[in-house]
């Protein structure tokens, strides 16, 4: 879960945050105290607000702190990914990606873009499957705003460090993968070049900056944004709503939800739409395609879904900014809506659904002959029934393809793992 806009806009607020006066490093979340500091200069702010900040903000934010003493993945962190649970998922992704490759009729050099790789555990699988099918034409480009994450990912994806690049270049690192692949960091999607791209993304629209809606019980017409501001005792953060409708009620709230007379409540990602859209923006100019899987739904939630977690357990997402991993479910079919006119959009399907039509199952009994003990056939086998248990029914793929595959898509009856039956 992971966040690439808005990166210059708070860059600034780890000065301002690291060393308030008069406050202990010790007992204090100072990002929280930034919170409370703000709201009381010049008023409540959104969750979106909030949630950029506390996810992105450089040092101080929940991936500008990954480090050793503060782990976001894996058992010792927060939440699991697919890929820290088994190179299953990443393996089946890779064969995705060459597979729809090999159906587009490209052939020349092209790039692989990843949106907030995490650790890159999921590229790093990914490579090892693309080695098997010997491409040399793939590039791999991935978009981090954390420093630390940059440096872990690198850690995982290559042999040795590189060297800061010298220059005018867009990125911000460069080096070869373990398997000889040319690997570039970039701090913006903005700043990946132009050609043929494939784009994946795993829990990463999840963590992108959301604003939040309710109907209002008196006036059905009316709808509310929720604010975060300082509790009546002046030393915590609370919610609100506003009083009235404003800018983000008129101008974000589509007319289908609004006349959606049973429909409550609302959650808009305008940041993730800015992202599908210059994914779909470049596919449609170079060529490509692209593969986002997260959890969330088509549309159908009428139910406010902003949360966080810390150590796999759900907690209070006010309480301690920074620490804590803030989420909420991706509207699908909001998504979607953006791209009608320009893009074919296939999904949202179960993450089931999609791993099983790729099949996965086949993989795995592969898997199992190879391992070398029973503990190891376990593991295997418990992975495979997360993937594909409740993850696989909460969890969703959805891809972009260029309207003109339309045609070659269509004879195929969909992209795989979204095949029409």
């Amino acid at each position: 879960m992971r966040t690439i806009l808005g990166y210059q806009s708070i860059r600034w607020l780890s000065k301002e945050i690291l060393t308030p006066p008069g406050y202990s490093k010790k007992s204090v979340n100072h990002l929280k105290r930034f919170f409370i500091d703000k709201i009381r200069a010049s008023g409540p702010i959104t969750v979106a607000e909030y949630m950029k900040t506390s996810i992105s903000a450089p040092q101080v934010g929940y991936y500008g702190q990954f480090s050793d003493k503060q782990r976001v993945f894996g058992d010792s962190g927060d939440f699991i990914t697919s890929p820290e649970l088994t190179q299953l998922f990443g393996e089946m992704i890779g064969v995705w990606v060459f597979y729809e490759l090999a159906n587009t009729g490209y052939r020349g050099p092209w790039q692989l873009v990843e949106l907030g790789p995490g650790r890159a555990q999921l590229m790093n699988d990914v490579l090892r499957s693309l080695e098997k099918f010997q491409d040399k034409d793939v590039s791999v480009h991935l978009v981090e705003t954390s420093d630390a994450l940059i440096e872990e990912q690198e850690r995982v994806l290559c042999v040795d460090n590189s060297t800061p690049p010298t220059g005018d270049v867009p990125y911000v690192k460069k080096n070869k993968s373990r398997t000889g692949v040319d690997v570039f960091w970039y701090k913006s999607i903005d700043d990946i070049p132009n050609g043929f791209t494939v784009f994946i993304a795993n829990e990463f629209l999840d963590a992108l900056p959301i604003h939040q809606f309710s109907r209002s019980s008196k006036n059905p017409e009316t709808w509310h944004e929720t604010y975060i501001n300082i509790d009546k005792h002046g030393d915590n953060l609370c919610f609100m709503h506003s009083k009235a409708e404003n800018i983000h009620t008129k101008g974000l709230i589509p007319e289908y939800i609004r006349n959606d007379k049973h429909r409550k409540t609302w959650e808009c990602s305008p940041e993730s739409g800015t992202v599908v859209n210059q994914v779909a923006d470049r596919i449609k100019t170079f060529g490509g395609f692209g593969l986002f899987i997260d959890y969330g739904h088509d549309g159908s939630r009428d139910t406010h879904s902003f949360r966080a977690y810390k150590n796999h357990k759900q907690v209070d997402p006010l309480e301690s900014p920074g620490t804590i991993d803030l989420t909420a479910d991706v509207d699908f079919g909001y998504l979607s809506s953006l791209l009608k006119e320009s893009s074919l959009v296939y999904g949202p399907n179960n993450q089931r659904e999609f791993l099983a039509q790729l099949g996965i199952e086949a993989r795995l009994r592969r898997l199992l002959k190879l391992c070398k003990d029973r503990d190891t056939q376990e593991q295997l086998i418990k992975a495979y029934n997360m993937l594909m248990g409740d993850m696989g029914e909460k969890f969703k793929a959805w891809s972009i393809f260029p309207k003109t595959l339309g045609t070659i898509l269509d004879a195929r009856k969909g992209p795989a793992g979204f095949a029409q039956k």
